[in-house]
């Protein structure tokens, strides 16, 4: 009776082992969820839009501009896959224990490396051709960032479509491609805007 027990027990041990394995595994390399926590990227998406992050794609290349992407604006979170396992952890971590946890934001790809990003009169210019952005409402001003900017290699020019209202690289500059989780590309929530991201 004891030993069966025992073995029983182990067997407990062992498929919550596994299911630990199968979730960090998921959720470091495959995808993930993440929920827009503010509103820089109206009117594409709104604050707390829930997202399904795909962290596959930039393992085989690289962002593209007009991709949707979520990152930590001054980590670097994907370094190293030991680095997103202490990541994952401490984030489950302080979800449990109610400590502060680091703030994911949502932008879209504007100037990737060599890129030269100007902003002038309202308007986008990027390698001297003035973007037609179809996704923005207001006019793109600069803020702190000097322009001209080349883009440097292995980093990247982000803007949030809200553009009036959106803390992005016109305030915070280039973000290296080592901060990036991954790519927004399907929203599970709320059900009327069901679907994949464009």
């Amino acid at each position: 009776m004891k030993e069966r027990i025992i073995l029983e027990v182990m067997d407990y041990i062992r498929l919550i082992i596994t299911v630990v394995i199968i979730t960090t595994v998921l959720n470091t390399v495959l995808f993930t969820f993440s929920t827009v926590q503010q509103s820089s990227m109206e009117h594409t998406l709104h604050q707390s839009d829930v997202l399904i992050i795909d962290k596959v794609s930039y393992f085989f290349g690289q962002p593209k501009a007009g991709d949707i992407i979520v990152f930590v604006e001054d980590e670097a979170v994907t370094s190293s896959y030991l680095k997103r396992i202490k990541v994952l952890f401490q984030d489950i971590s302080a979800k449990f224990t109610g400590q502060p946890y680091r703030t994911r934001l949502v932008k879209r790809v504007i100037g990737l490396p060599g890129d030269v990003i100007l902003i002038e009169d309202g308007d986008l210019i990027v390698n001297g051709t003035i973007m037609e952005e179809n996704y923005v409402e207001d006019l793109t001003f600069a803020k702190v960032i000097e322009y001209p900017l080349t883009v440097p290699e292995g980093h990247y020019f982000v803007l949030g479509d809200n553009r009036n209202v959106s803390k992005d690289s016109r305030h915070f500059g280039v973000i290296p491609e080592a901060n990036i989780e991954g790519k927004a590309v399907f929203r599970l929530s709320p059900l009327n805007v069901f679907g994949r991201i464009y």
